[in-house]
């Protein structure tokens, strides 16, 4: 192929979309590109710094200066420094809207991301896969508006959803297994998902939308391995 075959996984938080995304670039041997962590990068400079989120312009300029790459499928890394669990945790959920509300962040992180899904900088690279005598490369990027806004045109848009209950309990597992879960109780992270759905979905730049042509997957009742399988095969049938 000529260009990369892009993946583009949208879906509200702890629906399964990242650990799929990650397994299916795996399996396909694509590159992986996690937008809600350069998102979520963002959130961890301006606290770090002490920056008020509310601040736009300063919050810009933070997004500007950070350089957010992933050298290893599990691995986040800002200004050389190895991020990837300090993202993770509930402070940082709690205050990532008001960053993925900001217009100038979402345009310097878009601009980064369109051009690692192109393949121009580094962030995705591929071995691809055999089909049909050919090598297929590509790109899996997951996140809340990949379809609709960052990735238009991808090859294939998939829009996971889950219950809210069983997404809670996926989260508290996770921030429990990584030690990032501090005082919260499961009644806690409920309540953090549930808000961080709420201003997803009404925010006015780029809310969380299942584009018109992506298909949606239910991954209440499904373990990971299936997701990946089900998407997989979605890959084949666009090919064919």
């Amino acid at each position: 192929m000529s260009r990369l075959f892009r993946i583009a996984i949208d879906g509200p938080g702890a629906s399964g979309k990242s650990t799929t995304a990650k397994l299916l670039a795996t399996k396909l041997g694509f590159g992986y590109i996690d937008s809600g962590a350069m998102f979520r990068a963002v959130t961890l400079k301006c606290q770090q710094q002490n920056i008020d989120l509310k601040d736009q312009e300063k919050v810009k300029q933070v997004a500007q200066s950070a350089r957010i790459s992933f050298p290893a499928l599990d691995q986040v890394e800002m200004d050389g420094k190895d991020v990837s669990n300090l993202i993770r945790n509930s402070n940082i959920t709690r205050n990532i809207s008001h960053v993925a509300s900001n217009m100038g962040v979402r345009d310097i992180l878009a601009d980064q991301q369109r051009a690692m899904a192109k393949g121009d900088i580094p962030g995705a690279n591929s071995t691809g896969f055999e089909h049909n005598g050919r090598v297929v490369k590509g790109v899996v990027m997951d996140g809340r508006d990949i379809g609709t806004v960052i990735l238009p045109d991808a090859e294939l848009k998939v829009f996971i959803e889950a219950d809210i209950k069983i997404r809670s309990k996926r989260r508290y597992d996770e921030l429990k297994n990584k030690g990032a879960l501090g005082s919260d109780t499961l009644q806690d992270v409920q309540k953090d998902l549930e808000a961080r759905d709420l201003a997803d979905r009404t925010r006015k730049v780029a809310p969380l939308l299942k584009a018109q042509d992506a298909i949606a997957l239910d991954t209440s009742h499904l373990t990971i391995a299936q997701q990946v399988e089900k998407i997989y095969d979605m890959v084949y049938q666009r090919l064919s």
